[in-house]
């Protein structure tokens, strides 16, 4: 396993519109650079990098995982509003948030309750 990296693209970390978080890449792809680019709500970054994407933009959309959620729901998570509503136009119903009643993990359940952002690693599979 490589170590992890922070990306020094200025579109990725550096000028990211959600402060509550930073996004620290685990490999180079270019997969991985999109889910940062969603959880950042960097949104022109996002789509500049969905049509830029190998395949069409509908299949980069319902194809990518970021640490195990579609786009649409990495964004969600992560409270990346431009990029959630841009992603959510785009993504197949499976992909899209459920909207339903759940139990959550309260330990696990991370809030930004000011200071320092909360560092979440990244990986497409």
């Amino acid at each position: 396993m490589s170590s992890p990296q922070v990306l020094s693209e200025t579109s990725a970390v550096a000028t990211h519109t959600n402060p509550h978080y930073q996004f620290v890449a685990q490999d180079n792809s270019v997969e991985t650079k999109i889910c940062i680019a969603a959880g950042s709500d960097n949104s022109s970054a996002l789509k500049r990098k969905l049509v830029n994407y190998d395949h069409n933009m509908r299949f980069g959309v319902n194809s990518i995982s970021c640490n195990g959620l579609s786009l649409a729901q990495f964004s969600h998570k992560y409270q990346a509003q431009q990029s959630y509503l841009f992603l959510e136009r785009h993504s197949s119903i499976a992909n899209r948030v459920k909207t339903k009643v759940s139990i959550i993990d309260l330990a696990d359940n991370q809030t930004f309750t000011g200071g320092e952002p909360i560092v979440v690693m990244v990986s497409a599979k």
